[in-house]
C-alpha cells in the first residue's frame, strides 16, 4: 500500500467516524454517561411538581391521579424493559421513582 493509498483510507475512516458520532446523537440530548449513585436525592428531577410528573392538573381529583400514576408507572416500570440494556433499565427505575414519588406527595395533599 501506498502513501497515498494510506491516507485515504485514514481520511476515508475519519470521516465516517464523524459522521456516525454527528447522524447517532439523540436529538432529546439524552447523555450516556454514568450519573454517579442513582438512589442520591438528587437523581430525581429538580423540584418537578408531583403534578407535573404525573400529567394532570394541580386540582385534579383522586381517581384522575390515580389514573394518570397506573398510566405512567405502566410505561416506565423496570419489569417491561427487563430484557434491555442497563441503560435503559436505569432509566426505567429512576423514572418509576420520580413517579412513585410524585404519587406519594400527591396523597399527602389530603
Amino acid at each position: 500500500m501506498t502513501l497515498m493509498e494510506g491516507l485515504v483510507v485514514a481520511s476515508g475512516l475519519a470521516i465516517g467516524y464523524w459522521l456516525v458520532s454527528v447522524f447517532t446523537k439523540s436529538p432529546d440530548g439524552y447523555d450516556d454517561t454514568p450519573a454517579g449513585n442513582a438512589d442520591a436525592p438528587e437523581a430525581a428531577a429538580p423540584g418537578a411538581p408531583w403534578h407535573e410528573v404525573l400529567g394532570v392538573s394541580e386540582w385534579a381529583s383522586d381517581e384522575d391521579v390515580t389514573a394518570a400514576y397506573r398510566d405512567k408507572i405502566g410505561q416506565y416500570h423496570p419489569d417491561k424493559v427487563a430484557t434491555m440494556g442497563p441503560e435503559i433499565r436505569e432509566l426505567a427505575e429512576r423514572k418509576a421513582r420520580e413517579i412513585n414519588q410524585a404519587y406519594q406527595d400527591a396523597r399527602r395533599r389530603n
